[in-house]
């Protein structure tokens, strides 16, 4: 509950401003098609490092930015994440903002 809601309201908000809208189930899939250009971005409210790590440095190493939900730097010991081109970061972290998509909702 902690973390569905928080990413419906992140759907929601970027679906109705994007084409189309994938959750393919892994994040190590999503991270590296965001680093080959298939996806534009990626966001979770809550990943584990062991779910990230490879993931966060193919986004990186393609050119793209990786920051925690907030904005801020993304670290090892960090839990949300928004991965993507960097054309799209800065638009998209405003939209997931705008929804209350910071990380996981207060129980």
């Amino acid at each position: 509950e902690a973390s569905l809601a928080p990413m419906v309201r992140g759907i929601a908000a970027v679906g109705a401003r994007a084409r189309t809208v994938r959750m393919l189930g892994s994040a190590a899939i999503m991270l590296a098609w965001v680093a080959c250009g298939r996806l534009s971005a990626y966001f979770e409210a809550d990943l584990n490092a062991w779910d990230s790590a490879a993931g966060v440095l193919l986004v990186r190493e393609a050119g793209g930015l990786v920051s925690d939900l907030r904005g801020g730097p993304f670290g090892i010991a960090s839990r949300p994440m928004l991965a993507s081109n960097a054309a799209a970061h800065a638009e998209l972290r405003e939209v997931l903002r705008d929804a209350r998509v910071l990380g996981l909702d207060p129980l």
